[in-house]
């Protein structure tokens, strides 16, 4: 009975060791996955950040009267030349910061203006239905 005790003794303090392992990995991961998360954020607000200021920095904008921001599914459309009179340019604008990559959204829609396929469409209403009046 007591050799039985003393093996059983063992096995919870090896149990006991292996569970303070087991907690030191898990502190581990938890540290890791905060020090991730605030490079992330920091990462996020940059970008914010950079969208805020980049239309100043932005070359061959005349002012920021000329651009417009999106958002989504792109940061901008500049309207270079629309604050005097003549022909203008419009600019399709993302702000990317550090190591991001244009969204595959946003690859199409590059795509989309460098193979000029982009058109104009004016709507005009002449009145409103019926059940929007009342």
């Amino acid at each position: 009975m007591a050799v039985r005790i003393k093996k059983l003794s063992r096995h919870v303090s090896s149990l006991s060791i292996e569970i303070l392992g087991h907690q030191k990995q898990l502190e581990e991961a938890v540290k890791n996955a905060r020090e991730d998360s605030k490079k992330r954020q920091r990462a996020v607000l940059k970008g914010d950040i950079s969208e805020i200021i980049a239309p100043w920095a932005l070359e061959g904008v005349n002012s920021v009267k000329e651009l417009r921001f999106l958002g989504s599914p792109i940061d901008f459309i500049g309207f270079n030349g629309l604050d005097i009179d003549g022909e203008i340019n419009i600019k399709f604008i993302e702000i990317k910061t550090g190591k991001s990559r244009l969204t595959r959204d946003e690859k199409r829609i590059k795509e989309a203006v460098e193979a000029k396929r982009v058109t104009w469409q004016t709507i005009e209403i002449k009145s409103l239905p019926e059940a929007v009046e009342k």
